[in-house]
């Protein structure tokens, strides 16, 4: 592996530089003020982190002057990036994502300005061979201290022979959701009601997937006879077809709009549709998010939904909107995934031990809140370099 700082990485960043030379950008503006200045890049891949770590940054350090400069801003122009730290003279700057603007490293480099890179993603190309990985691996050398998001990513920093010293892992900054909310006065009713019973929840569950809860819920009788199956229908226009489905299935089933009773003798709690997600993610130990299966994802849930009141997740192959969450989940083996109809009867029939279910569910909170302890050590991080004293360039 050819190590990071490479004659051929900087001819790949000389060449990368030589032809970005443009006057079209303009300098941002520099706040007022006696505090540090502290430049930010955000890319793309970091946009709904980087809200979360200014705001840590913010309440850490009073007075603080931020600069946000992109590529469209002139982040990736030598010119703009120069004059920049030039007239702004900021303690450090910030990187957040997998992106490395090349002009803006390169000046701080040369100002012997630290710079910190958070939430990166490295991925097997940066070990590539060809002049934009070695232009990445020269970059990443210069860079004082590499907040990765992954176990992965930190092992291809170690391969590109990164010093140690400069390398950590955080993990993602994980979007913080508000519990939903429910009326503890209906909770405390109907946990009463339930009386102990074995429950598990399929939330906002799409058409397409009412067989296989359905069948999933067979299975579960027969290992635990009181079983109870609540389902927040998708469409909430299904409610009396999907009903009848339910009795021709010979399963016994009560209805939330009609306020009807479900005893030890009711099978299947059909609920208003998605409408009252807190109430139930809050009583069911056990929840499958619907559309998972089936790809609908108009049906799909924010996976910390139940994560964070506390019900063990189930959930298929298909991720859609929420892909980044669901890989949080899985690393930290918060959620089992199901891949089709069988697998799903398997996993709710097992997921009846309190002990599996609550090992799921603690592992699931943990995740669902941790973004606020990762954007917090990488304000940290960032505030060490901004008390330390301003460096003069070489």
């Amino acid at each position: 592996m050819t190590r990071p700082g490479s004659g051929l990485g900087q001819l790949g960043l000389w060449l990368h530089l030589r032809g970005r030379r443009t006057d079209a950008a303009s300098l941002p503006t520099i706040p007022a003020g006696t505090g540090p200045a502290l430049v930010v890049h955000t890319a793309p891949d970091a946009a709904r982190a980087a809200p979360q770590i200014i705001a840590c940054l913010t309440r850490a350090r009073a007075g603080l002057r931020l600069l946000r400069l992109d590529a469209a801003g002139g982040a990736d122009d030598p010119v703009v990036a120069a004059q920049l730290l030039d007239q702004a003279r900021p303690r450090a700057v910030l990187l957040l994502g997998s992106d490395l603007p090349p002009a803006l490293i390169a000046a701080a480099t040369a100002r012997r300005v630290p710079v910190i890179l958070a939430e990166c993603r490295l991925s097997p190309a940066d070990l590539g061979w060809g002049l934009q990985a070695l232009m990445r691996r020269q970059l990443l050398s210069q860079i004082e201290a590499i907040l990765l998001t992954d176990m992965p990513s930190l092992t291809i920093a170690r391969r590109m022979a990164l010093p140690e010293g400069r390398l950590s892992m955080t993990g993602p900054v994980s979007e913080i959701r508000e519990p939903l909310r429910c009326s503890e006065t209906e909770r405390a009713s109907m946990a009463q009601q339930m009386n102990g019973r074995h429950a598990w929840f399929a939330a906002c569950l799409p058409q397409a997937e009412e067989e296989a809860v359905l069948s999933a819920h067979q299975a579960a009788l027969r290992r635990s006879h009181r079983a109870l199956l609540i389902i927040a229908p998708a469409d909430p226009t299904r409610m009396d077809a999907l009903a009848r489905d339910i009795e021709a299935q010979g399963l016994t089933v009560a209805r939330r709009s009609e306020d009807e009773d479900f005893g030890d003798e009711i099978q299947v709690l059909l609920t208003d549709g998605p409408t009252e997600m807190g109430l139930w993610y809050r009583l069911a130990p056990v929840s499958f998010m619907g559309g998972t299966l089936s790809g609908e994802s108009d049906a799909m849930r924010h996976p910390f939904e139940p994560a964070a009141l506390g019900s063990a997740i189930v959930h298929g192959p298909q991720t859609g909107p929420h892909a980044t969450e669901w890989q949080q989940l899985s690393g930290a083996q918060a959620a089992r995934q199901v891949r089709h109809a069988e697998d799903l009867a398997l996993a709710v029939t097992e997921l009846t031990q309190p002990e599996t279910i609550a090992t799921l569910a603690s592992n699931a909170w943990t995740v669902s809140t941790g973004g606020a302890d990762v954007a917090l050590r990488i304000a940290t991080r960032v505030a060490e370099t901004l008390e330390r004293p301003e460096r003069q360039p070489a």
